[in-house]
């Protein structure tokens, strides 16, 4: 056995965060190099849950271990194989960045450790992918420049955006045909539910031209940044899609640990309330406005796409993560990194141990001390002028693995109380609720309940068939400012409306205009609308073959409306007090009182906003 490696360095025109977030993707790379598509699972070696993958290469088993890949943002990536079956002992991937006058020198080096055919052979197609792998990446970055990044924004995101826009099969990853007569047939139907030409042009062409990896399972949320729309409008074009048969709708739940997809289903009648996530070895609950998201696939009429995993190691997988790094037992290690200000989080692999920091400016060192117990970090009071200096101590008895993490970046994911506060799901998705007997927890979500006050009286002077209409034509003016506000109807009850929304603010705004715009209406006719908003924790549930929300917010929600006289939206005084309603309510009429709420065991601190003409002084109920 000997090592038979092939080593190649580039410049590239593009700035070296975004050259990295393409180099570094060990994924791209494997399936460039025509490795083949693995298998992934888990094993523990020494004592340690580490990766174990398998897969046929020219009709030969391999079988190998894959320990975590080390890396940091903009700078290097390295990884390796292990090999318990085939011809190969070792094979590993490096790549260094550094700056130089227009643009960024990439050095790469991909070797095996094997016989001397099979390395010879090995060598010769490392030469030649590497070749066409960096001319692919340049042929997409090239002049590029991620200025529409934010500051805390990893560097792996950014480059996905500009990847979206440009097309190199080393780089991008190959596209399989489209049937295009079921794509345009299709196409039309969605024409016709009055999505924008402009939309449905940029989708159609989505699905037919970009690389399998880029429809597999697609966030309307990014894409919506590359075409420069509206996020809601994009995500509503892809819920009608879906319809259409032009796309699918599948849930992923994330892990709230690493934030990659531990589990998935095609309806979320197949989910449960808890998960696993193996690349963390933790069981959790599943948070439906947290870690379950929507995420859609291309049909299998359109294109039949079957996703292949080449490297589950891959930096591309965990963009948040700036470094990962692998220290011996008593060892010391020191890298140039450049720090980002804003919250990180650190942790380690194998023994749970954690610390949050806070960084108000770059400082020009970072030292972190692992022990057997925790972490200890310490920053210099020096700035950083340039890259930081990251230090790390490993005073614990065996090795580690140290995760440098952004904590307050996340993902442009569509989560399940976004989308199940959209009026286009919860009409063209009434169906779809968790299974019977399952509930699924909700974090956080906002909930609207409101009741109409005057209608008794208005049958008895308007008749039945009048009155109805009246009615009716309220519970078209509510669902359109539910609907503009970012809120969807959940039921209704006789006159009264139950609405979700995933945000406080976004449930009283929606209050606040069907007050006004129903008084504009109907004020003069003796009607009026009352509401209540309340957000909080609840379990999301089946309940006649529709969703429904079950719990204390709900309760409360209820409650809060009960208390509300015409034209008023009442509130707990701890939300009508928070910085996120200042500005809605501001110059608005109000008035404090206690009171009890039935099924609520404390008394409640309250506070009921005017919005009509004048005060309020009595009538609360319909």
């Amino acid at each position: 056995m000997a090592i038979y490696a092939a080593e190649l360095e580039r410049v590239i025109g593009a700035p070296r965060a975004l050259v990295w977030a393409v180099v570094s993707d060990t994924n791209r790379w494997d399936r460039a190099a025509g490795l083949a598509a693995a298998r992934y699972g888990w094993t523990t070696a020494d004592g340690k849950r580490v990766r174990i993958a398998r897969a046929r290469e020219l009709g030969l088993p391999l079988e190998w271990i894959e320990p975590p890949y080390q890396w940091i943002e903009g700078s290097m990536v390295e990884g390796e194989r292990r090999f318990l079956k085939g011809p190969l002992r070792t094979g590993g991937f490096r790549v260094t960045l550094s700056d130089v006058a227009g643009g960024t020198r990439v050095s790469c080096r991909a070797y095996v450790d094997a016989g001397w055919v099979v390395g010879a052979m090995q060598k010769v197609q490392f030469a030649r992918a590497l070749r066409r792998y960096l001319g692919g990446i340049a042929s997409v970055l090239e002049g590029r420049s991620g200025e529409d990044a934010s500051d805390d924004e990893p560097a792996v995101v950014q480059a996905r955006r500009l990847l979206a826009v440009g097309y190199a099969e080393a780089a991008s990853g190959p596209r399989t045909l489209t049937d295009t007569a079921t794509l345009a047939l299709r196409a039309a139907r969605l024409r016709e539910t009055g999505v924008s030409e402009d939309l449905v042009n940029r989708l159609v062409a989505h699905l037919r031209d970009r690389p399998d990896e880029e429809v597999a399972s697609m966030r309307p949320f990014e894409l919506s940044r590359v075409w420069g729309a509206e996020r809601r409008d994009v995500l509503r074009a892809f819920l009608f899609a879906t319809q259409a048969g032009l796309t699918s709708l599948s849930w992923q739940v994330n892990c709230p640990v690493c934030r990659v997809g531990a589990a998935s289903a095609d309806s979320l009648g197949a989910l449960g309330g808890t998960s696993h996530c193996g690349a963390c070895e933790i069981d959790y609950e599943v948070d439906f406005a947290q870690h379950v998201e929507a995420v859609f696939p291309i049909h299998e009429a359109v294109r039949r796409v079957t996703p292949a995993l080449y490297c589950a190691s891959s930096p591309a997988f965990l963009p948040h993560v700036l470094a990962q790094l692998r220290i011996a037992a008593g060892a010391s290690v020191s890298h140039p990194i450049e720090l980002p200000t804003g919250s990180l989080h650190l942790r380690t692999l194998w023994k749970a141990r954690t610390a949050d920091i806070e960084l108000v400016t770059r400082p020009a060192r970072l030292t972190i001390e692992v022990t057997d117990d925790g972490l200890r970090v310490t920053s210099s009071p020096e700035s950083a002028t340039g890259p930081a200096e990251i230090v790390v101590h490993n005073r614990s008895q065996d090795e580690v693995a140290l995760l440098l993490e952004r904590a307050s970046w996340s993902a442009d994911a569509v989560l399940g109380t976004t989308i199940a506060s959209m009026s286009e799901f919860a009409n063209l998705f009434a169906t779809e609720a968790p299974a019977a007997g399952v509930e699924l927890s909700v974090g956080h979500v906002a909930l609207l309940f409101s009741d109409l006050t005057g209608s008794t009286a208005l049958y008895e002077r308007v008749g039945d068939a009048r009155a109805f209409a009246i009615v009716e034509d309220h519970f078209r003016l509510c669902e359109r400012q539910i609907a503009e506000n970012g809120g969807a109807i959940v039921k209704t009850m006789g006159d009264a409306v139950m609405a979700s929304f995933p945000t406080l603010g976004e449930g009283v705004r929606a209050a606040l205009g069907m007050i006004r715009a129903h008084d504009a209406k109907y004020a003069e006719m003796g009607l009026g609308v009352k509401l209540g908003v309340h957000a909080g924790p609840c379990l999301l549930v089946r309940a006649n073959e529709r969703r429904d929300y079950f719990g204390t917010t709900v309760n409360v929600s209820a409650r809060l409306q009960a208390q509300a006289a015409s034209s008023e939206l009442v509130l707990t005084e701890e939300h009508a007090r928070s910085a996120e309603l200042a500005p809605l309510l501001e110059g608005l009429p109000e008035r404090r009182f206690e009171a009890h709420l039935k099924g609520i065991r404390e008394q409640q601190r309250l506070v009921a906003v005017h919005v009509g003409a004048e005060p309020a002084t009595g009538q609360r109920d319909g």
